[in-house]
């Protein structure tokens, strides 16, 4: 199974941390033995939100922010 996750890459989530929190979803898919395709992406405009990760999942793309290095493993834990 691949699973799909969205982390932007603009200049507003950069700041608060998207490109750490899009490491440690490559680590945590790794370590669970996931295929992974992590696609960056710019804002959709909901600043308080960032980072604003979007996971592709069976109910269409759910998103999740704003999101901390510790929230990572509770993306995958509630994957259908």
């Amino acid at each position: 199974m691949t699973v799909t996750i969205y982390v932007p890459k603009d200049s507003g989530a950069l700041s608060v941390g998207s490109d750490e929190i899009a490491a440690a979803i490559v680590r945590e898919a790794q370590k669970r033995d996931l295929d992974l395709r992590l696609i960056r992406t710019g804002s959709r405009g909901l600043y308080w939100l960032e980072p604003l990760v979007e996971i592709d999942s069976a109910h269409g793309r759910v998103g999740f922010g704003p999101l901390t290095e510790t929230d990572v493993p509770a993306l995958f834990d509630h994957m259908d």
